[in-house]
């Protein structure tokens, strides 16, 4: 296997790794997934000198490059506030109608087998009703991890 064809498949390999990575191996893995697919282009398209010790000093100086580049947005990216899983807005179970199968509160959860999984099921705070018996008609207004949020239909 030639030189381009090797830094090539380093490149692919690299890429298809990245979504096993942690965060730490995140960014060195895009940047010499990036570095590698350059470099192979480069000695493709004959702009670089087909040696070996010219294309790892290329692959190492944009490897750093691609990697300082890339630090502040993907650390941005990994440490966002956001938690989706906790967003009413994209959840897909909101607005599934459900049926109580126990009593249910504001302050005592019931349980309940939806989709394959026990979940706790509480009445949303924003619920006019403070209680809820079991066969009552349900619309789940959150999910959270664990949790769901009903009120009546």
């Amino acid at each position: 296997m030639d030189l381009t064809s090797s830094l090539l498949v380093l490149g692919l390999v690299c890429l298809a790794l990245l979504p096993f990575a942690v965060p730490g191996l995140l960014e060195v893995l895009l940047s010499l997934a990036v570095s590698s697919l350059l470099v192979s282009g480069a000695l493709y398209l004959g702009w670089l000198p087909d040696e070996l010790w010219v294309s790892l000093l290329a692959l190492a100086v944009l490897a750093v490059i691609t990697a300082l580049v890339l630090w502040k947005p993907l650390r941005r990216l990994q440490h966002s506030d956001e938690r989706l899983q906790e967003d009413k807005g994209i959840s897909d179970f909101v607005g599934t109608p459900l049926v109580l199968a126990a009593h249910t509160s504001k302050t005592q959860a019931s349980e309940l087998l939806f989709s394959g999984v026990h979940w706790q099921v509480k009445l949303d705070p924003e619920c006019s009703d403070s209680e809820l018996e079991a066969g009552d008609s349900v619309v789940i207004s959150s999910a959270q991890v664990g949790l769901l949020l009903v009120k009546k239909a």
